[in-house]
């Protein structure tokens, strides 16, 4: 099983089999020509070049995660990292609460709590001292300092400059993904086939036909969707109202949003088995131990007998047979430039 870091389109995993613990209702136990009418989901056309360009994105996105610093060498500009240190005298005794030591300012987004240093970090160069008088403020927490002149040393020790690196190293892609791909070349091999499904898969789905859903596949992934955010919300003692608002939500959209997104799930669960109903698409036991040994490592179980005291075989038959479509349309999928 091409197990996803980028797209989980298999979302049978994680919507329905480990969210459907202990449930041993079976699920899409209709007859499907009553809700779904499949389009074209064979033959069907994917673009080479923009499967590459998602692949270089990927590519940018690890480069990025590797970037490192060099010395300029020259006098500090926008974008350029200033490691420093401070030290301040108030009337000739040392100011430890004003003291700092490998400090980073960032020339043109940072700031610091007085102007006057703030400008004078603007062309400093490794390895310069600057002296620089402030006035602390007359709320400063020490009382006894407060609307008193500070005479602050500003020693810089190192001007950097960001740099990406150019070449994409196999080191990097074992970091990325956690050693699940080693070489570049099986880490592309993936990007690709995970991609063209992708693709295919929009266009699969945007050619289905839905006259309606069932409401309890709905339901339980309404259901499970919601318990979740509820069990995140109280890890953070926080309410529910709460957590939502930081997402930018009102309750009421955010209740409007899970529940399309799980009509949105069983529509596409519909849609994989009607196909995989019409091409006869079975996972064999081989198969179910494959997904099952995908899954247990994905999600952090001790082993495969302890991944399935939690998922039902159902679950694990669905998941499998998902992935069996996904391989399924991508073989035959025509590839145009």
């Amino acid at each position: 099983m091409k197990k996803v870091f980028i797209l989980l389109t298999v979302s049978a995993l994680s919507a329905a089999a480990l969210s459907s613990c202990g449930n041993n209702d079976a699920m899409y136990q209709y007859d499907l020509n009553n809700y779904v009418t499949l389009g074209n989901y064979k033959g069907i056309e994917v673009s080479v070049a923009e499967i590459k360009e998602n692949m270089e994105s990927q590519h940018d996105s690890i480069l990025n995660q590797n970037k490192y610093d060099v010395d300029t060498g020259a006098a500090a500009e926008d974008g350029n990292k200033i490691t420093y240190s401070l030290t301040a005298q108030v009337d000739g005794a040392a100011v430890e609460s004003l003291a700092k030591t490998d400090a980073v300012f960032i020339v043109g987004s940072s700031t610091t709590d007085y102007e006057a240093l703030t400008e004078a970090m603007s062309g400093i160069t490794a390895g310069e001292t600057k002296e620089i008088t402030v006035k602390l403020p007359d709320d400063y927490t020490d009382a006894a300092l407060a609307g008193k002149d500070a005479v602050l040393t500003l020693n810089v020790a190192s001007v950097t400059t960001s740099v990406t690196p150019d070449t994409l190293t196999d080191d990097m892609v074992k970091t990325a993904t956690k050693e699940k791909y080693t070489t570049i070349a099986d880490f592309d091999e993936y990007l690709y086939s995970n991609f063209k499904q992708t693709l295919v898969w929009d266009k699969v789905i945007a050619d289905t036909k839905f006259s309606s859903y069932p409401k309890k596949e709905a339901e339980s992934y309404y259901n499970n969707s919601l318990a979740s955010y509820q069990s995140t919300a109280a890890q953070y003692g926080v309410t529910l109202e709460s957590l939502v608002s930081l997402y930018g939500m009102t309750t009421d959209t955010f209740y409007n949003t899970i529940a399309q997104q799980a009509v949105n799930q069983v529509y596409q669960d519909m849609t994989m088995l009607s196909i995989a109903e019409k091409e006869n698409l079975v996972p064999d036991d081989a198969k179910l131990d494959e997904v099952a040994a995908e899954l247990a490592e994905s999600y952090g179980y001790e082993n495969v007998d302890a991944l399935k005291k939690d998922v039902t075989k159902e679950a694990l038959t669905q998941s499998a047979t998902f992935d069996m479509v996904l391989d399924f349309l991508e073989a035959n999928a025509v590839e145009v430039e």
